[in-house]
């Protein structure tokens, strides 16, 4: 089986994944740099003592340790400085080469451009113009060093003051260029990744979109089901009641009529209810109050009006365990998240002998978390996310059409917030919910 190439990917795609281009890469070459120039030295230094030139010699060996200090830095994954210390031991090898060769007019005019080029292809930013200085620096010992005779290469030509200033600005000439191309090309591959980025960003943004229609054309069919079955009860309930109805009056046995008419009275009641919460859904991620600041104790006690006949008919206990922050919100809306939240809970107290119910408030790293507890059924594990589901209903024999929990999750994200439940069964359940704070909304 033919082994598939290591890197695929175009190179500009290679270089976007690091911002000087690909390190493993980089580091590879920059260690080849390094072993190479070690040869180097090393071959030079057998030169040199088999000739005699014990200075030069003495030069090379100094070489070699900034060489393997830049071994041992690339051992440790490092780049930049190890290419800076090769990049300054060269200058340093081709300056030495060309005072005891012929001074300004050796290797020197030549390599140090060469150098100058290469390391810029590595380095980037100030790195190459304090490279550039330091090759004008030693250019200054080679040019000056001739003319006054500091040091004496081996060419009778001596150098004058203007070679130095000439090899000065094809230096700075080059490492301007370097210095300007490089950080195009890195403009120019930042760009691109930018430009990648928010392409990424608006693919993920539309698969979301897609996901959320998805989820939405599911609920709508569930709605559609749900509606038509729950609306098809209570009028085959009346219609079916209104014929004995009839068939009574003409018996004249009223006792009966008042029956049916009680039957049709309950069926009425329902659809109605049904009606109210179904109008009460569409209203959902609309505004009907402006949102105001609200202490969140008001809300509670709210609620807790609302909810007074159900908790008093199961004898409930209520305690609050919590000095509960202002919010920014609809308080007609989240009072009817509270409202739903205790319904909810006392609908599945069990046969708990001692209901109660803890309204709680804690925060966590700036985030507001409200809740409400109780030591009813508890809900299973599998369920702890459906139930936030609209129509869905783990006891069919309940009251309601199942969109109460449903109400509360989508009243909490209008307002910012997000909706869990913690629960196990026999253990009680509590519904957290969050919301932003004024300090939040201020802030």
């Amino acid at each position: 089986m033919k082994k598939k190439p290591r890197y695929s990917e175009p190179l500009s795609t290679v270089l976007r994944r690091h911002p000087h281009g690909s390190k493993t890469e980089i580091a590879s070459t920059v260690r080849w740099v390094a072993w190479i120039s070690l040869a180097l030295f090393l071959a030079l230094s057998v030169s040199f003592y088999i000739s005699n030139r014990y200075t030069n010699l003495m030069i090379a060996l100094i070489g070699i340790i900034p060489v393997i200090i830049s071994l041992v830095l690339l051992r440790q994954e490092a780049v930049t400085a190890p290419s800076t210390i090769l990049a300054g031991t060269i200058i340093l090898l081709i300056t030495g080469l060309a005072t005891s060769g012929q001074g300004l007019y050796d290797i020197g005019i030549l390599g140090f451009p060469v150098i100058l080029i290469v390391a810029g292809l590595i380095l980037r930013g100030k790195v190459i113009m304090y490279l550039a200085f330091f090759i004008i620096l030693c250019m200054g010992w080679l040019g000056f060093g001739d003319y006054f005779g500091w040091y004496q290469p081996v060419s009778n030509t001596l150098g004058t003051i203007g070679d130095f200033f000439i090899g000065s600005i094809i230096i700075l000439v080059a490492g301007n260029a370097v210095y300007r191309l490089i950080k195009n090309v890195y403009q120019t591959l930042s760009q691109a990744e930018n430009e990648i980025t928010m392409r990424e960003q608006a693919e993920k943004e539309r698969e979301a979109v897609i996901q959320k229609l998805k989820l939405k054309n599911q609920e709508l069919d569930r709605f559609a089901v749900r509606v038509s079955h729950d609306l098809k009860t209570p009028l085959i309930t009346v219609a079916g009641f209104l014929g004995f109805l009839e068939k009574d009056i003409k018996d004249g046995n009223n006792e009966r009529v008042e029956k049916n008419i009680a039957q049709i009275s309950e069926a009425a009641k329902k659809m109605g209810k049904f009606v109210d919460e179904l109008l009460d859904l569409s209203r959902v991620g609309r505004i009907v109050n402006p949102p105001k600041d609200v202490a969140f104790e008001e809300i509670v006690q709210d609620a807790l009006t609302a909810t007074e006949g159900i908790l008093k008919a199961r004898q409930v206990r209520v305690k609050i365990e919590a000095i509960f922050p202002f919010v920014h919100v609809d308080r007609a809306r989240v009072v009817q998240v509270m409202q739903n939240l205790i319904a909810n809970a006392v609908k599945f107290m069990g046969d708990q002998s001692q209901p109660s119910i803890k309204i709680g408030f804690e925060e966590i790293k700036g985030e507001h978390i409200f809740s409400v507890s109780d030591n009813g059924i508890g809900i299973a594990k599998a369920h702890l996310e459906s139930i936030f589901e609209l129509f869905s209903k783990l006891d069919p024999n309940t009251d309601g059409i199942g969109i109460g929990l449903g109400l509360v999750k989508r009243i909490v994200e209008v307002h910012g917030g997000r909706v869990w439940v913690e629960s196990e069964p026999g253990k009680g359940s509590t519904f957290k919910f969050t919301l932003r704070s004024t300090s939040a909304i201020n802030g």
